[in-house]
């Protein structure tokens, strides 16, 4: 009764006319009152948000350093938004001053606003919401985490189960009140692509050089080489350098405590905020009020409201007549009824009584018809019943039929008869006066009218006067609010019911709380929103739309960053509660995702949810393609925080992402960007350059040029091509590299943690030294890194260059001070692939080892086999620089085997444990031998002299080298 054209029904047109006028006036005035501000200043505790309210493309922003220029053609709009900028005062955190100028110099008719920033660190962005008309401009400090969990209320308590009344809130509100509207800018598809400054530090833990825990049980040799091991760890510690070598890319050096604070500090969030989950929103259908039907069809005839009634037979012969057939219909004797009928139309004429005679015929058809004997003789039955409707001057016998018919035409789904139908029973109680009975035609029409999206006679008909005296206020609130939320005027239903509410008796019309509350939730209410439904659900908990009451619960709670403990109740509840199947799997979706996506550390239990993606294999109910998008996503994300960046990237490949809203797809490709960056970091770290390029080809164009460049990702492509001598490729990647000065990095999304946070110009230099490093370029590596180190006087990379430098120059002093200058200021991460790990733990020994410091070497090669243990398995080069060291500690400690033989054999043994087929196999032998001997071993080392003697595959000199020892043995038995 929503639907069709509604005729007028009211004669006194010069009072609709009056109405209509004075509705345009209103409107006219109050849009005259919006527009008289265009500027909203919004002040949070983590940013500043300027809401200017102006049509699109009616204002250009910019950013270059500490100013952010806005540009506009219009006049109008310039003059306004300087008039209300001027009396604002402005806040110190972020805007130190703002300059007009009414003329751009550089720019013809155009208008300039500079603002000019406190410094650098505060960021600009901007972005134009279509739903409300206006540019939204927020300023934050760069730094700070800025998310939604900052920008929502503070937590409730673990032990608070259940969120605030509104009478409960009220304190809570207050508090929130600027900040409660900040959320729908990052939470809707359309605004998904505004990236936030959010920065997340990883907690770590200070890595030394650990000693070797006692066994228990040990033998009186384990023992001695444990001691030994404690007291070289111990030296180790206690020097200056080599308590900070950390060369493993994987762990961090030591930090200051402030550092390790603030990095506490972070990591206590257990959650990643709400962009990171199931972020995709869509509105819910409105609700109309219920319409049940007058009578059963199946069981009751038209004559259950207007019946037969008994005749005055004995008045004369017609009248007996007459109660003859109705006997003859009441006993069901049709064919004596009829000639009954026959026989009184031939005698008393066709016209006499026809109205009753046509009706009992009607009755007669439908009651035998009833069980849908015969659909057809049941369709003449109504046919009858119309004309009748039609023809009939009797007002009680055209309401009766009006209802019967009603009924039928509800049963059929025939709602544009059953509105022509309505109309007509409303015009004739109106010119009856039977204002009681007009009650029943009029939600009839609000109804059908709303089931066919006549939203505009709706509004039409509520505003008539006789409906709002007839039909209940609630119910006629609850049509409205139905036309205008799904006309989408959400702020006209939050109007509706805030105007009423002092007057509205509880519990409220079920229908005018819940699209009050569907209206609440889509402006980014979502305390009121919260507040509502939950209201609708105590009070309405078995009507169906429950199901969406109690997500939308759990959903508010999540977007206002409530206890997380709570919130995760909530979602548990939605499924739980749920009778339609549809909002049953979109909460358990929305469950994983904030479950087993958003949490940092997962357990096994945290993963098993995942199941709940899986659909029901009996439910026959297809799934909505607003549910296909969201599991899209939460599937997608959980391969890339499981760091399945492959899998994610075969996943992501079957997305139909082409087929979707633009603003949707940039979601997934956004998402797709990082996952590049895992992947092609990940082909880094293994030293598969050459996949690095091959990823990044692939790739490039599809993901990773569609949203905000990432500095790093260019700067591990460059590195690839240098070190496979591409540098025709290099050059193209270095050109274009180079075209990203000056443009916003990459802040959201952030999935994988970045080791690196410089610049673009700093990466362009360091690609520079390393292409030159690569091409022995000596003279220009001295002159680049004399420029980036002026550049950058505090970046701790300078020294690991200048120490390749040193040493490939064969300067090896000067290459150990660098590098332990390296090692000693190494505040972050800044090597991370193995073939630089490797050249740099070579470099630094070799020049150790060129400088003849023993004891140092020793202690070096300890710390950095131990630190490298389970770094680089899989990278051959620098297994082999680990093995050289090990190899090259075993040559030095020889020299003392007699004083420490018990460690040296250790040594040996461990060395050959981890390399078997190493080369160095036969000297680490021959050593271990030659220790023996000298410790009185004699039996053993000859062993040993005799194995490589018979080891075919022992190299010529060291076989030599064991036969002269066995030759020197027989001497020496034969002597004594």
């Amino acid at each position: 009764m929503r639907t069709g054209c509604f005729v007028k029904m009211c004669p006194v047109k010069k009072f609709i006319n009056f109405l209509t006028i004075f509705f345009i006036l209103f409107v006219s005035l109050e849009n005259i009152s919006g527009a008289q501000s265009i500027l909203d200043q919004e002040k949070a505790s983590t940013y500043l948000r300027w809401n200017l309210f102006t049509g699109r493309d009616q204002l250009q922003f910019d950013k270059k350093g500490n100013k952010v220029t806005i540009r506009t053609l219009n006049p109008g709009v310039y003059a306004s938004i300087k008039g209300e900028l001027s009396q604002l005062k402005a806040d110190a955190t972020y805007i130190k001053n703002v300059n007009f100028l009414d003329q751009d110099p550089l720019l013809a008719n155009v208008s300039t606003i500079e603002v000019e920033l406190v410094n650098d660190n505060v960021e600009m962005f901007s972005f134009y919401r279509e739903r409300d008309k206006k540019y939204v401009l927020d300023f934050w400090v760069d730094g700070d985490s800025v998310n939604l969990k900052k920008a929502a209320l503070k937590k409730a308590p673990a032990s608070v189960a259940a969120p605030a009344t509104v009478e409960e809130s009220n304190k809570e509100i207050k508090e929130v009140k600027e900040v409660k509207d900040a959320k729908p800018a990052v939470l809707k598809a359309e605004d998904q692509v505004a990236e936030v400054k959010e920065v997340q530090d990883v907690k770590v833990e200070k890595v030394v050089v650990k000693p070797r825990k006692k066994l228990l049980q040990k033998t009186d040799k384990e023992t001695l080489v444990d001691e030994k091991n404690e007291k070289l760890a111990q030296s180790v510690k206690e020097d200056a350098v080599l308590s900070n070598l950390v060369v493993d890319p994987n762990k961090l050096a030591a930090k200051s405590e402030l550092e390790l604070q603030n990095e506490e500090s972070e990591s206590k969030k257990p959650y990643r905020d709400f962009r990171y989950g199931a972020t995709f929103i869509w509105d819910y259908d409105p609700i109309i009020p219920t319409y049940k039907q007058i009578v059963d069809l199946k069981t009751k005839l038209p004559e259950v409201f207007f019946p037969i009634a008994n005749r005055n037979f004995k008045k004369d012969e017609k009248e007996a007549h007459l109660q003859l057939t109705i006997n003859l219909y009441r006993k069901k004797k049709w064919g004596l009824m009829y000639k009954s009928i026959k026989l009184f139309q031939e005698k008393y004429g066709a016209n006499t009584e026809w109205e009753l005679i046509e009706y009992i015929k009607a009755n007669s058809i439908l009651r035998e018809n009833i069980d849908s004997t015969n659909p057809e003789l049941f369709k003449n039955g109504i046919t009858m019943l119309i004309k009748l409707s039609e023809k009939s001057e009797s007002y009680e016998f055209r309401k009766a039929l009006y209802k019967y018919l009603l009924a039928y035409h509800f049963q059929n789904g025939d709602l544009l008869r059953m509105l022509q139908m309505a109309k007509n029973y409303y015009a004739e109680t109106r010119n009856n006066f039977d204002f009681e009975e007009s009650i029943i035609p009029a939600e009839v029409m609000l109804n059908t009218l709303a089931k066919l999206g006549q939203l505009d006679q709706i509004r039409e008909l509520s505003q008539e006067k006789t409906i709002k005296k007839i039909v209940p206020a609630q119910l006629l609130f609850a049509y409205q609010s139905y036309s205008l939320l799904r006309s989408g005027d959400i702020d006209g239903v939050i109007s509706l019911y805030e105007k009423n509410k002092a007057s509205l008796v509880k519990p409220i019309d079920p229908v005018m709380m819940y699209n009050t509350a569907e209206a609440y939730f889509r402006s980014g209410k979502y305390i009121e929103a919260m507040n509502m439904y939950q209201d609708f659900v105590k009070n309405y908990s078995h009507e169906f739309v429950a199901s969406n009451a109690n997500l939308r619960i759990a959903l508010c709670s999540d977007l206002l960053d409530r206890n997380y403990t709570d919130t995760l109740e909530l979602y548990k509840r939605a499924i739980d509660q749920s009778v339609d199947s549809s909002v049953s799997y979109e909460s358990r979706i929305r469950y994983v995702a904030f479950r087993s996506v958003r949490k940092y550390a997962l357990d096994d239990r945290d993963k098993e949810i995942r199941i709940f993606l899986e659909q029901d294999k009996n439910s026959k109910t297809s799934i909505d393609k607003n549910i296909t998008k969201l599991l899209h996503q939460v599937r997608l994300r959980t391969l890339v925080v499981d760091e399945k960046y492959k899998d994610a990237l075969a996943y992501l490949s079957l997305i139909p992402t082409i087929s979707m809203m633009r603003a949707d797809a940039r979601v997934f490709e956004a998402d797709g960007a990082e996952i590049i960056y895992g992947y092609i970091g990940e082909l880094y770290k293994n030293a598969e350059y050459s996949q690095v390029i091959k990823a990044w080809q692939i790739y490039k164009d599809k993901y990773v040029d569609k949203v905000a460049q990432d500095a790093m990702i260019n700067f591990l492509v460059g590195s690839s091509y240098i070190k496979l001598g591409l540098y025709k490729g290099f050059d193209e990647v270095y050109a274009n590299f180079d075209l990203l000065k000056g443009t916003a990095k990459r802040s959201f999304p952030i999935w994988v943690k970045r080791d690196n946070s410089q610049k673009v110009g700093d990466l362009l230099g360091e690609l520079t030294i390393l292409k030159d490093i690569k091409l022995k370029n000596w003279d220009l590596v001295q002159k680049n890194i004399a420029e980036f180190e002026k550049r950058l006087p505090k970046y701790n990379k300078t020294s690991y260059y200048k120490g390749l430098a040193a040493y490939n120059q064969k300067n090896y002093a000067e290459a150990v001070t660098q590098f332990e200058n390296f090692f000693s200021r190494q505040e972050q991460r800044l090597i991370y692939d193995p073939s630089d790990v490797a050249d740099l733990i070579r470099a630094y020994t070799d020049s150790i080892y060129e400088t003849g410091k023993t004891d140092k070497f020793l202690k070096v090669s300890e710390a950095i086999l131990s630190d490298t243990k389970n770094f680089g398995t899989n990278n051959a080069y620098i297994q082999n620089v680990r093995e050289r060291i090990a190899y090259l500690g075993i040559e030095i400690a020889s020299a003392s085997a007699k004083d420490s033989y018990m460690l040296f054999e250790k040594k040996v043994l461990d060395f050959k444990k981890f390399y078997p087929k190493s080369a160095y196999s036969g000297r680490v032998s021959y050593l271990l031998g030659q220790a023996m001997v000298t410790n009185q071993k004699v039996k053993e080392g000859r062993e040993i002299f005799t194995g490589l003697v018979n080891d075919k595959e022992t190299s010529e000199y060291i076989r030599d080298l064991a036969k002269s020892e066995l030759s020197l043995l027989n001497i020496k038995e034969k002597t004594l």
